[in-house]
């Protein structure tokens, strides 16, 4: 069965924006995600900061797309938790640096390039960013496995757990192997692909 949750949780706001959004999502099952809660959970993470509605992000663009598809359907992507990895939730968040803080920042989990998964996403990847057009693009380079078209350069499959202070410890790597060692697989379970039109932003008097 299709998990129908809400994605008002996206962190798209709700107030006025001027460009238009289009998102590609991979949703956890629920039984994933409740797996990933009690882990955090029982290693002391505040309940009221684990993520609800987990979902790995495969596309985004500030663009409108011709020709995608839009809605949500059923899938069934396996990913092994050996190869994954706590990053905080910021550009180049994969490597330990003085200026992120896990106790501090939102944490999300990383499927390493060795994943099972990766195949699966990249070719759902492929499948939005197939379109697109040397118009749409201008003078940027088109999405690939690795790089975006728009938005972050280098593109990081991952989910997020957790937001900011949540109660991480600042060194992830005791926890990360913690979590490698009480799970063996993830299971995602639709695809869905929104597109958010651009409104006008609220003039001021």
């Amino acid at each position: 069965m299709v998990d129908q949750r809400p994605s008002s949780h996206l962190g798209a706001s709700t107030t006025g924006h001027d460009h238009p959004v289009l998102y590609a999502l991979l949703w956890l099952t629920r039984r994933s995600e409740a797996r990933i809660a009690d882990f955090l959970l029982a290693n002391g993470i505040r309940a009221e900061a684990i993520q609800k509605g987990m979902h790995l992000t495969v596309y985004h663009a500030r663009r409108p797309l011709p020709g995608v598809r839009l809605g949500r359907r059923p899938v069934a992507i396996s990913a092994d938790v050996a190869e994954t990895r706590f990053m905080v939730m910021a550009p180049g968040g994969e490597n330990p640096r003085d200026d992120l803080d896990p106790t501090r920042q939102s944490v999300g989990l990383r499927l390493t390039r060795r994943n099972a998964a990766i195949a699966d996403i990249l070719a759902l990847r492929e499948e939005i960013s197939q379109h697109e057009t040397p118009e749409i693009l201008g003078s940027r380079k088109r999405s690939n496995a690795r790089n975006n078209a728009f938005g972050a350069r280098n593109y990081q499959p991952h989910v997020k757990i957790v937001g900011s202070r949540a109660g991480m410890p600042y060194d992830l790597t005791a926890i990360g192997n913690a979590f490698r060692a009480s799970l063996r697989t993830l299971q995602f379970q639709s695809f869905e692909v929104r597109f958010r039109p651009a409104r006008p932003r609220e003039s001021r008097p």
